[in-house]
């Protein structure tokens, strides 16, 4: 079942074509749901566990063993990315082309530990970054918020001050 959270987070993602999820976990659903929309997704988790709790990413999902501290302070995170191990079900889930770059980085529930190195990796790519929080837990970055239905997103402007790269926020 989609909820209204999800399909505004859809609605919002949807407009990037390059995706990187952090902390994917065991829910791979945002991630299917913008493959079926055309976009490329690559996601990162640093526990195979965790993926593989519900038998694996979905076959189109391209899911990789990374923490996002490690890819935020890497010397080149594109390369550290295309370096880290996949996590899939079969060895055809394990097969993946070189990244290539990101439009958009994106978490859901991301904890406040992780908000600040998630935000320096989408800087370091050039990438807005839209997440969530823990629902007791508010961001600890700078952001602006976008209440949507069903959720509030929160949205960390590029350094040219544009969601998009193309000018401003409206």
């Amino acid at each position: 079942m989609v909820t209204t959270a999800h399909r505004s987070f859809i609605d919002e993602l949807v407009g990037f074509d390059r995706l990187l999820e952090i902390g994917m976990g065991a829910r791979d659903d945002l991630a299917v749901a913008l493959r079926e929309r055309g976009r490329t997704v690559v996601a990162v988790d640093v526990s195979a566990d965790a993926v593989n709790r519900t038998g694996g990413p979905a076959v189109d999902v391209d899911v990789r063993r990374a923490d996002v501290v490690s890819l935020a302070d890497a010397a080149d995170p594109i390369a550290a990315l295309d370096a880290a191990p996949a996590i899939g079900r079969t060895e055809r889930d394990r097969r993946r082309e070189p990244i290539g770059g990101v439009d958009a980085v994106y978490a859901r529930n991301l904890p406040a530990e992780l908000q600040r190195p998630t935000v320096a990796l989408a800087r370091r790519l050039d990438a807005t970054c839209l997440f969530t929080t823990l629902g007791f837990e508010g961001p600890v970055v700078p952001v602006k918020r976008l209440t949507r239905p069903g959720t509030t997103l929160f949205l960390v402007e590029r350094t040219d001050g544009s969601a998009d790269g193309t000018g401003p926020i409206e």
